[in-house]
């Protein structure tokens, strides 16, 4: 029963997971064929996660070194999370109009977690302000 999984402890070991740079354990929290999307990279970007997101999770700490994770705050209701998170850490080059190079940038996240009835993230979503990435993104061009 839903009452009886805490999806917002789980959530919270995942993105305890996310900020420490440990991909395996994020992946630990999904099933096996669970599905991701971050909505800015086009509403159709359906992909598992496996050898899908966890490239992009292993890609962030690696391009930003300092990257950071934060839970916000988070509500729940069944088999579903919603986690208001920030993401930050200092860029890599300098931003006109955004930052300075090593300036720490933080990026508001939304998330949608789904659940299996055995705990496991089904399906992950993720919506963000894509304007701050696309601007560091030209600028390191």
């Amino acid at each position: 029963m839903a009452k009886d999984l805490d999806v917002k402890s789980i959530a919270r070991k995942f993105f305890g997971a996310y900020d420490a740079h440990d991909v395996e354990g994020m992946l630990a929290l999904c099933s096996n064929g669970a599905l991701g999307r971050y909505c800015p990279y086009g509403r159709d970007s359906v992909v598992p996660i496996r050898r899908g997101l966890d490239d992009i999770w292993r890609a962030f700490p690696k391009a930003v070194p300092g990257f950071r994770v934060e839970v916000v705050d988070m509500v729940s209701e069944g088999y579903t999370a919603t986690i208001q998170a920030v993401m930050s850490g200092p860029i890599p080059a300098d931003v006109p109009g955004v930052a300075k190079k090593a300036q720490v940038v933080h990026i508001p996240h939304a998330y949608f977690l789904r659940f299996d009835t055995q705990g496991k993230i089904l399906r992950l979503d993720a919506y963000w302000d894509n304007t701050v990435l696309q601007t560091i993104k030209k600028s390191a061009v």
